[in-house]
């Protein structure tokens, strides 16, 4: 099944099992391992640079044989300040091939004011999260496919 029309079935499903969330796992590896097809060997931080896009700042906090975490983000100067937008930091499991979102600005609910907020279980909040990430590397595969990976200074 192609990553549209899969994409396109789990955005319509009302109910969240596990099962669905474990296919956007699958499908975010996919998406990130085309984007950044060298990812296994990443263990230190890279900038992707496709003009006229912004630099795409990945951000390595931690690699391990069989897993790795990181940060994919745009970095914007504000006073100063180096501010990540959006700050999306998650999980790699190279030998199961899964992505999982763990926090997004260091939050790991992104819609914490919703008025259903209460109906919300913990599998809402991770399909939440990683439907977010799907969103944004699918904007990134379209602005950044086939960009340069450097090293970051």
């Amino acid at each position: 099944m192609n990553d549209q029309i899969q994409t396109k079935r789990i955005y319509n499903q009302q109910r969240v099992t596990y099962s669905n969330l474990y296919e956007i796992f699958e499908l975010n590896f996919k998406k990130i391992s085309r984007l950044v097809p060298f990812l296994p060997s990443i263990k230190e931080d890279f900038v992707g640079i496709k003009r006229p896009s912004n630099d795409l700042h990945l951000i390595c906090h931690e690699k391990s044989p069989y897993t790795g975490t990181y940060t994919l983000t745009h970095q914007n100067i504000s006073s100063e300040i180096v501010i990540n937008r959006p700050d999306i930091q998650f999980k790699i499991y190279f030998d199961a091939k899964l992505l999982e979102v763990t926090s997004i600005c260091n939050e790991t609910r992104i819609n914490s004011n919703h008025p259903l907020i209460n109906d919300c279980s913990d599998l809402s909040f991770q399909l939440e999260l990683n439907i977010f990430m799907l969103r944004w590397l699918d904007y990134c595969l379209d602005r950044y496919n086939g960009a340069e990976w450097v090293t970051r200074k």
